[in-house]
């Protein structure tokens, strides 16, 4: 028995949402990876590693989710692939703002470990960044 569109398309949605929860969580890991390493190792300010950590991440993450989650609606040519990417880096300076000034505020006021700090703030701007990848970089309504 086939379900009604509508329900069809709420199961769509909660399996993509699913699938880009899954990318953000190995997004995450490499974002507070890469922290780790250029501030703990290389000796940079945290807050300049975690725009660079979070850039990274953001690469990887639309590769995983071109590729899988949004993959009926994957790039096809370079010109495509280079107008979503930079989409996607656009759309995400948002989650970006947000993570970075949870960092800067956990760290610098209340105290908080800045490797915790960006856990939080990576939480934070998950939501920011599911609704506009969905509906600005993949055409999702």
């Amino acid at each position: 028995m086939k379900l009604p569109y509508r329900v069809e398309a709420l199961k769509a949605d909660f399996l993509r949402l699913i699938k880009f929860s899954i990318v953000g969580v190995i997004g995450a890991g490499i974002n507070t990876g890469f922290l780790w390493i250029l501030t703990d190792l290389a000796g940079l300010f945290y807050l300049f590693s975690s725009v660079v950590a979070i850039e990274i991440a953001i690469i990887m993450q639309f590769l995983m989710n071109d590729r899988w989650t949004f993959k009926d609606r994957k790039t096809t040519n370079v010109c495509q692939f280079i107008k979503r990417i930079f989409k996607s880096n656009i759309w995400r300076s948002g989650g970006l703002a947000i993570n970075i000034t949870i960092l800067y505020v956990l760290t610098e006021y209340v105290g908080v470990y800045y490797l915790i700090s960006n856990i939080f703030g990576i939480i934070c701007a998950f939501l920011l960044n599911y609704i506009l990848e969905s509906r600005l970089t993949w055409g999702i309504k």
